[in-house]
């Protein structure tokens, strides 16, 4: 007999895998893609830069570990790691997904927020392999009380 939460769980990953594999323009989906094709972080470092997107291993592998941690329902220890594991969560924000995912994203972005009181809640902006947009917002960001997550608009 498989758990309920156990299926769960499955389900949200097999979701949060789906979204970054049809929508690869972070590190993180590159790197997870990386993964399912049995890469080493050099030989995804290589590639990257072959595409212009120059990372060296050690990103990689840093990237690497932030995917695994996700996917396995995780959260990094240190505050200094959040603002990067909450860039996947954010890059969720991105896309079409069930309430089921939502509501995980929005418990994981609170709980990295406590890490990290500076962790944006928006959705993660343009991005590529090597490095964020430095770009800040101009306006400080408001929170929705009722959703936590910031938002234009009636809470989704």
């Amino acid at each position: 007999m498989v758990h309920a939460g156990a299926c769960r769980s499955d389900s949200i990953r097999a979701e949060i895998q789906q979204i970054l594999i049809d929508h690869p323009r972070t590190r993180y989906a590159k790197v997870l893609l990386g993964m399912q094709r049995g890469l080493t972080d050099a030989e995804m470092a290589k590639e990257a830069a072959e595409a212009r997107e120059p990372i060296n291993a050690e990103s990689v592998g840093n990237v690497r570990r932030l995917v695994r941690l996700s996917l396995d329902d995780e959260l990094v220890s240190a505050p200094s790691d959040a603002a990067e594991q909450a860039g996947l969560y954010r890059e969720l924000l991105n896309y079409r997904r069930s309430p089921e995912l939502t509501q995980h994203i929005r418990t994981k972005l609170a709980k990295l927020r406590e890490l990290d009181p500076k962790i944006s809640l928006t959705p993660l902006g343009h991005v590529h392999l090597g490095a964020n947009d430095p770009s800040q917002p101009a306006q400080p960001e408001k929170i929705c009380p009722d959703c936590f997550l910031v938002h234009a608009g009636e809470c989704p």
